[in-house]
This record gives structure tokens, sequence and C-alpha cells, in this order.
């Protein structure tokens, strides 16, 4: 059901897109070619095998969210594993809750965007010779213009960016 009535911000298939596209991006620039380049043709295999492990993990992951997410009286809705700990586990984890939460955002610094933006940016000056720290501050401005946006202006992103990464 993907009413404009139902609760939340954005719809199911945007909150979807925005779940997946950490997901499918990280792997999809540069993994699967490193892969095959050092393991052969059978890194494939593996490559599904953990595709299939990361897909479930991920199901899973966006369905208890789902599941112990809050709603403030304005309607603003707050999620993800950290919710999942806090509303989901004994009151006991709740300091566990705080800590993945600030462990997920120091490693964004490292996975997040600086491996993306780095291939993109190698891509970009080896066909088309344009400089780093110009591709660099492009990134730069349309990241902080989508983010400044909020969940939805990043859901309308994500809905039409990851059925082309997929």
């Amino acid at each position: 059901d993907n009413k404009s009535h139902s609760e939340g911000e954005i719809s199911h298939f945007q909150a979807l897109c925005t779940a997946l596209s950490a997901t499918v991006g990280l792997g999809n620039i540069a993994g699967v070619a490193i892969a095959v380049g050092l393991g052969g043709p059978g890194a494939v295999f593996w490559l599904w095998v953990a595709g299939f492990l990361g897909m479930a993990t991920k199901f899973t992951e966006v369905t208890l969210s789902l599941r112990y997410r809050e709603i403030t009286p304005k309607g603003t809705v707050h999620g993800g594993p950290m919710f999942t700990i806090k509303n989901g586990l004994s009151k006991k984890f709740y300091p566990v809750a705080w800590i993945y939460a600030l462990f997920v955002m120091l490693s964004s610094f490292g996975a997040g965007n600086m491996f993306q933006s780095n291939q993109m940016s190698q891509i970009l000056n080896t066909t088309l010779n344009i400089p780093h720290w110009i591709s660099g501050a492009v990134f730069a401005l349309m990241a902080s213009v989508i983010l400044i946006g909020g969940i939805k202006r990043i859901s309308k992103v994500t809905e039409k960016l990851v059925p082309f990464m997929v």
C-alpha cells in the first residue's frame, strides 16, 4: 500500500530506495571488478552468495526498523538499527544503541562517501580529464543540496537513482 494517507513522511518505495541506496551503491562501483580481477570468474559465485545473504540481512534490518520506529506527534519518523536496539531489546541495551549510532556516524566518513566519490573522480579524470578537485567540489555541492533537504529530498533522489543502480 503506497497511499499518501499512510503513516510517515515518505512513500514505502522511497523508504525502500533510501535503505537500499548505500547497500547497492558501495559494492557496484568498483567491488565487483576488483573481486573478479583478483579472484577470477569463480568470484562471481561468491558475489551471488554474499549478495543473497546481504539482501536477506537488509530485508530483516528494514523490517525490524519499521516495527520499532518512533513517530513523533508532528508525524516525523525516527527509525533504523539504533531504534531497533533501543525499542526492541531490554532497557539494559540502551547504551548499545548510542554506541552503534556513534560507530555508524564515524564509519560513514570512510565507507559512506569517500570510496564512491574517489571512484567517480578517478573515472572523470581518466575519461574526461577533469581535475579531482573540481569533481570533488561538485560532489560536495550536490551532496550538501540533497542532505540539507532532509529525508524528503534524499528519498526523492534515491527513488530515481536506485532502480538504475540495481
